[in-house]
């Protein structure tokens, strides 16, 4: 019976061991490629660590990678016949292609349970594309998808080695060019133009809504400059407010956030956000950094609300809605102090809302 017993123990850890994870987990294994929620990166190539000016990211490609990121959002431009990344101009900061190409190719080498995305912006061919792809070597781990199939598990294509999804804003591939997926047939997007908190919202852009993936788009850009901007992407990369987005996202539009993409994505919560999705970590996930920042009583509230701080002048408040509707003229508010507001939230629908003042957010919940 011991014998019996110690052949059951060994067998079952040999199996266990003998598992791989797919992008991190056991539990993603068995979901679809549109089942599964990947952290993203809105012009991923754009970092300061490659010394690009006005960047959207702090880190490079290897160091998104490293972090959790497995999308990439890249612009692609024909520099004098080289093949470039680079973002509104050249001037600011340009690398080749088959480099940041590389990068991916590396990982993929030494991760061989691991799935990446690319997502191209083109001002250049398919064959390009095929070129820059072949010569960094990725080419070899590409995934064809047929269009009007259900798309595989991640444990079918890491069997398989086709580990690398292509999409393209431009269709013009070949029909030898199978790999290479045209966006808008395959994705739908939230609007990617967003200056304020508030321009957030769960309205489709550009895709038909039937269409199997869908990138929630969640970063702001600077309305003069077009640019990333770091303190604010700090707080909308930061739970409650992310997750609670991507959510109400999810529910309103009955379709699953693929491609979460985000600016900075080491700040805030967005590698957080992902596996919230995924169902890897609990959804009843510890408060925002900022609320403690605020005091807001009672909480959760029927009507009258008192928001202080103890370190800081709450000059201006907004009330903002979960989609990032500013809701603000639907409450009565009086300040008391300098760093004290008294809200009449009798208005209000009831549901979580953001308090927000300056750079600074705490949550209220409105019974």
């Amino acid at each position: 019976m011991k014998v019996i017993s110690l052949l059951f123990v060994v067998n079952f850890f040999s199996v266990f061991i003998g598992r791989t994870q797919c992008n991190g987990a056991f539990s993603l294994c068995s979901k679809k490629f549109n089942e599964v929620a990947y952290l993203t990166t809105h012009n991923a190539f754009n970092a300061a660590q490659d010394n690009f000016n006005l960047p959207n990211q702090n880190l490079d490609i290897t160091g998104q990678l490293n972090i959790g990121v497995r999308a990439f959002m890249l612009d692609v431009y024909n520099s004098f016949g080289n093949i470039v990344v680079y973002h509104g101009s050249i001037v600011l900061g340009s690398n080749p292609l088959e480099e940041e190409l590389t990068k991916i190719k590396v990982f993929l080498d030494n991760n061989p349970s691991e799935i990446v995305t690319v997502i191209l912006e083109c001002y250049v061919s398919a064959n390009d594309i095929e070129t820059e792809m072949n010569q960094s070597g990725l080419l070899t781990y590409v995934y064809e998808h047929q269009s009007g199939t259900q798309w595989p598990t991640l444990q079918t294509m890491i069997d398989n080695n086709t580990r690398c999804v292509v999409f393209s804003d431009v269709d013009d591939a070949s029909v030898d060019q199978a790999w290479y997926h045209y966006m808008w047939t395959n994705m739908v997007e939230t609007h990617y133009s967003n200056n304020d908190i508030t321009d957030f919202n769960c309205d489709f852009n550009r895709g038909d809504s039937i269409n199997d993936l869908f990138i929630l788009n969640h970063f702001l850009t600077n309305a003069v400059l077009g640019i990333g901007m770091e303190a604010e992407a700090e707080i909308v990369n930061s739970n409650p407010y992310f997750i609670n987005r991507a959510l109400q996202c999810q529910q309103e539009k009955a379709k699953f956030p693929n491609f979460v993409t985000v600016d900075f994505a080491e700040l805030g919560d967005a590698k957080l956000v992902v596996d919230q999705l995924n169902g890897i970590e609990p959804l009843n996930i510890a408060e925002s950094q900022f609320e403690n920042n605020f005091i807001v009583s009672p909480n959760p509230t029927q009507g009258w609300v008192s928001v202080q701080s103890e370190k800081y002048e709450l000059n201006e408040l907004r009330v903002i809605s979960l989609t990032g509707k500013d809701v603000t003229d639907q409450v009565s508010a009086m300040q008391v102090e300098v760093n004290e507001w008294n809200l009449n939230c009798d208005s209000l629908e009831s549901g979580v809302y953001l308090i927000q003042s300056g750079l600074f957010s705490a949550k209220l919940i409105k019974e």
